[in-house]
């Protein structure tokens, strides 16, 4: 965790040439280590135990998602929105509530009419979300009070950084800030499941 630390305290100061150069290198060593688990790791298709099964008697779920990390993403929802009314799929859109652009009130209504969610992606987006408890907690009633604005029910923090043991403390309905397996990932721990937990 030092390590994501110092990353996200240098990274604005970093050309996003010389972090794009040095992502690529480590990927590329890490792939190297991890062919045998990714992209699926073996036993995450089984079924957790006394698992339920799909609402409905479905076979799958499949969950599409979008994290808005940008104004210039930002300007592309509406669009994306309306193709995905035509192909007949609702998605969740999960907003910086204090990042780089402001969130019209207007474009929540119009998602959440249409059918779509409308989520949280972290606070700020700058990797310091668990950088102290004390911070977190801090930070966690700002998030939940955009919870309750937005009417929204989940959470996915920045970059998949997360600390499941704070994440309760979101009044959340679910949280999508950890994978089934991605060694890529700032914090590469997984839950080597595919299920919902």
């Amino acid at each position: 965790m030092l390590r994501n630390t110092i990353y996200y305290r240098l990274k604005p100061f970093i050309p996003q040439s010389v972090r794009t150069a040095l992502r690529r290198r480590i990927a590329c060593r890490v792939r190297e280590t991890v062919a045998d688990v990714w992209p699926i790791v073996a036993g995450s298709e089984r079924p957790p135990q006394d698992w339920p099964g799909w609402p409905g008697g479905k076979r799958f779920a499949l969950v599409l998602t979008h994290d808005v990390e940008s104004a210039a993403g930002l300007e592309k929802c509406r669009e994306l929105m309306e193709l995905e009314m035509e192909l007949g799929v609702r998605s969740s859109f999960n907003f910086i509530p204090e990042g780089g652009y402001g969130l019209p009130g207007e474009l929540r209504e119009e998602l959440t009419a249409n059918g779509f969610e409308v989520g949280i992606h972290d606070l700020r987006h700058d990797g310091r979300l668990f950088a102290s408890r004390d911070g977190f907690n801090r930070n966690a009633a700002r998030i939940n009070r955009y919870l309750r604005d937005w009417k929204a029910a989940g959470f996915r923090s920045g970059f998949m950084l997360h600390n499941l043991d704070w994440l309760h403390d979101l009044d959340v309905q679910y949280d999508a800030s950890t994978f089934d397996t991605d060694p890529f990932e700032p914090q590469p721990d997984s839950r080597n499941t595919i299920f919902p937990f």
